[in-house]
């Protein structure tokens, strides 16, 4: 019949499944792959009992009924799990033909298991960020102060967007609370190291003015370098309260001496260069959130890409009006398809990535400074051009 071809020209146009039931509650058509939502021995039957093969329209019988009446137009089902990672939203609709009712099954599994997935990795990441304060009891009082910026921040915003924010700044600091880590263990190992020294010698009377004088120098140093680790770390995460002229050398400077210690580990080398007079205009702290996302992603690039002599260039030029940081790394570069949608928010190759960072990256840029951010591939991997 016309109408039921037109049924069938809408329903593959648009992802439907569907079948037609008559007034006897029989399906009397379907679209060729319902099965795929009922159960394949029951569609065999004759004559095919609706309720048989849709047993969620159970105790609907009354609405049925008045919809093949003409008193109802629609019914609405909605998200049923008909089988494992599959959900659907069933939608009943009378035809203006004749006495009959079409049910339609729209599929909606891709939706409701990305939202399955980000819940999961959400918990996933409360889970690591308790893990890491367990293991580093010595930063306590500065995870308690980073969770009142988070909780401040969250309470100020409550549009979509600006949960993204909150989103990825919550993944930074885990990420800054394991590279403070590494950063500590050296300087701690050698405090240690000198304050035995220095009761070995007093014990055994051996112990010099001068060396004295030498030891508790080195011990003043390396506090000192464990004191700025610190502040350095209160202040990233801080919100500028207006833009002003900051200085790009020291600004991204602050970003390295943060990483440094753990992208070591990983045998990945920073070069920093250009010109360390250029400042520009705008928020410091969210520049370093930007350039701290681009560094990560590079890092996790040649990690997982590059086997030998791993490195990350960042050089700082006057472009005409406009400052410029240039961001390299020799992984490779990023491939054709994702170049396109590389900044678009949750895309992303890793299997634990929130795919966050560098959509927040081009926010911060192109939105609050404003400025531009734009990547291109090289001979040895990607490029990211800061402007401001």
């Amino acid at each position: 019949m016309y109408h039921q071809e037109v049924i069938s020209v809408i329903c593959a146009s648009h992802a439907y499944e569907y079948v037609i039931v008559d007034e006897h509650m029989h399906i009397v058509e379907s679209s060729l792959t319902i099965e795929k939502y009922c159960e394949k021995e029951k569609l065999s039957a004759y004559p095919i009992d609706v309720y048989d093969v849709i047993p969620e329209l159970i105790g609907q019988e009354e609405v049925l009924l008045k919809m093949l009446q003409g008193e109802d137009k629609t019914l609405f089902l909605a998200t049923i799990h008909k089988m494992p990672e599959v959900y659907v939203n069933i939608r009943v609709q009378r035809t203006i033909y004749d006495k009959r009712v079409i049910v339609l099954f729209e599929d909606i599994s891709e939706e409701i298991l990305r939202q399955q997935n980000m819940q999961q990795m959400h918990h996933e990441n409360i889970l690591l960020l308790e893990k890491i304060e367990d293991q580093n009891r010595q930063l306590k009082r500065f995870n308690q102060e980073m969770q009142k910026l988070v909780d401040e921040e969250m309470s100020k915003n409550i549009e979509q967007r600006r949960m993204l924010d909150v989103q990825t700044r919550y993944a930074q600091m885990g990420e800054m609370i394991g590279m403070i880590t590494h950063q500590w263990k050296q300087p701690l190992s050698a405090i240690q190291t000198t304050g035995m020294l220095l009761k070995l010698k007093y014990e055994l009377n051996t112990l010099t003015p001068g060396l004295f004088e030498e030891k508790m120098n080195a011990l003043l140093e390396q506090t000192t370098h464990m004191n700025k680790t610190v502040n350095d770390f209160q202040q990233f995460f801080k919100p500028s309260n207006k833009q002003k002229l900051f200085n790009l050398y020291e600004t991204i400077s602050n970003v390295v001496g943060l990483v440094s210690m753990e992208y070591a580990l990983y045998n990945i080398d920073i070069e920093l260069s250009g010109d360390k007079t250029i400042r520009a205009y705008g928020y410091a702290n969210e520049y370093s959130q930007a350039v701290l996302a681009i560094v990560q992603n590079a890092k996790d690039a040649l990690v997982a890409h590059c086997e030998t002599g791993r490195k990350i260039k960042i050089k700082i030029f006057q472009d005409n009006e406009r400052s410029l940081v240039s961001i390299c790394d020799n992984a490779g570069g990023i491939p054709e398809a994702l170049m396109q949608k590389i900044f678009a928010p949750y895309v992303t190759t890793k299997t634990e990535g929130s795919g966050l960072g560098l959509y927040i990256a081009k926010r911060i840029m192109e939105e609050n400074m404003p400025g531009e951010l734009l990547v291109n591939n090289t001979p040895e991997g990607a490029e990211f051009r800061l402007y401001l």
